[in-house]
């Protein structure tokens, strides 16, 4: 048995946290590569799949990847690229799982995919400069699942939203991306905190959410048990041309995992 490390790898604008045996990097880094390119070839086919904030009209079979994103971005009303970064990591871990891994996730700046052997705490990072912050204590899973975030003060993604944080938890990263977005979308004041998990509580796959803004929390759905942790600010994915500080204590979203 190898041994068990996290790693930092960066390839074009990817920018992913590995933690696993370290025999399952390569076929993650080569999943990661290979996803990148369906997705790449998709828009070189069509540059509207990259811009539009809506559902994408899918009129010919696509690459997996590519259908995969439009296929959740279709459920959560989100345009395909809303949930690019859970997409690549959920091909990251399954790549990982096809080789033998059973333990371990890939960090793609905040959208999560997992598998666990034994529990993890996920920290919800919402507030820089905060010295603890909200987690997640994730128990052992039969199969792959993501924890994805959204945050319309935070990173450098597009929201419509005011949302400290909003976090989708999902049968995959891809629809728990395309959810965490559309959710973060709809968090403009406390009132709609209320509200925000409306659309999405019938999607087969979705397993429940956390909404956050000015101190208040929302919850939805079967989440797992709730804790305060101090946070871990060296844990934070960061692609090293956003390396300025307001990128360092803020660009990773909402996750970081440690066991």
């Amino acid at each position: 048995m190898s041994k068990f490390i996290h790693a930092k790898v960066e390839i074009e604008e990817t920018a992913a946290t590995i933690a696993a045996e370290g025999r399952y990097f390569e076929p993650a880094i080569v999943a990661i590569k290979a996803a990148r390119r369906d997705i790449e070839r998709q828009i070189r086919r069509d540059p509207f799949f990259l811009t539009t904030l809506e559902p994408y009209d899918v009129k010919a079979p696509m690459d997996g990847v590519v259908q995969r994103m439009c296929e959740a971005s279709a459920l959560a009303q989100v345009g395909p690229m809303a949930a690019v970064a859970g997409a690549i990591a959920q091909e990251a871990l399954e790549a990982m799982m096809s080789s033998g891994c059973t333990h371990g996730w890939v960090d793609n700046g905040g959208d999560v995919a997992l598998v666990l052997e034994s529990p993890v705490t996920m920290e919800i990072f919402s507030e820089p400069g905060a010295r603890t912050a909200s987690a997640l204590e994730l128990e052992p899973s039969e199969g792959a699942f993501g924890v994805c975030t959204s945050s319309g003060k935070l990173g450098h993604s597009i929201s419509f939203g005011n949302a400290d944080a909003a976090v989708a938890v999902a049968d995959s990263a891809t629809l728990a991306d395309a959810i965490a977005t559309a959710m973060g979308n709809r968090v403009v004041d406390k009132t709609s905190l209320r509200t925000c998990f409306d659309p999405f509580k019938g999607i087969k796959g979705f397993r429940g959410g956390v909404a956050m803004l000015d101190g208040q929390v929302a919850l939805h759905g079967r989440l797992p048990r709730m804790t305060e942790v101090e946070h871990r600010e060296e844990r934070v994915t960061v692609h090293s041309r956003m390396s300025a500080p307001e990128f360092t204590s803020a660009n990773n979203q909402g996750s970081e995992v440690r066991s």
